[in-house]
């Protein structure tokens, strides 16, 4: 394909970059906004102080990992989405391979920590949590692999 011509695939690929790393974003904000709200609490004796001082207490550093990743996730999907349009090789293609696999990895730590936390583990959402980063990783190294060329 030349240069000049963005695939639509590539595109579609963009904006989905695009919503989801607004999702991420959101998802962030809801996070810092629990803290604030247990920070807010924090000295109160009331039984809604208590129940939201344990939730925190529960979630301990898997909430914390759980906001950093979301930030990092957030900032490469939206990074990558321009390139994807700019049709960059590394703005494009690097950092969206660099945020399929820590993406990946991410789902995987997550599964972990929550198997020993929590009781849970490798489930339905652990699994729809990784079909896009995967889907990402081989559209980026296959299909569009000549077209992020600048």
């Amino acid at each position: 394909m030349s240069e000049g011509k963005r695939p639509g695939g590539l595109t579609a690929l963009a904006v989905l970059n695009f919503i989801f790393g607004g999702f991420a974003m959101l998802g962030v904000l809801a996070m810092a906004a629990l803290f604030g709200v247990a920070a807010a609490v924090e000295g109160q004796d009331t039984e809604e102080a208590r129940k939201v001082a344990e939730a925190m207490e529960e979630a301990g550093p898997l909430f914390g990992v759980s906001l950093v990743l979301s930030l990092v996730s957030g900032v490469l999907l939206i990074a990558s989405g321009v390139g994807y349009l700019k049709q960059k090789r590394f703005l494009g293609r690097t950092l969206g391979s660099v945020y399929a696999g820590l993406s990946i990895l991410a789902s995987l730590v997550t599964s972990a920590m929550l198997s020993t936390e929590l009781g849970g583990g490798f489930s339905i959402s652990t699994i729809v949590g990784l079909i896009y980063p995967v889907l990402t990783l081989v559209l980026l190294n296959g299909t569009f692999k000549h077209d992020l060329v600048r």
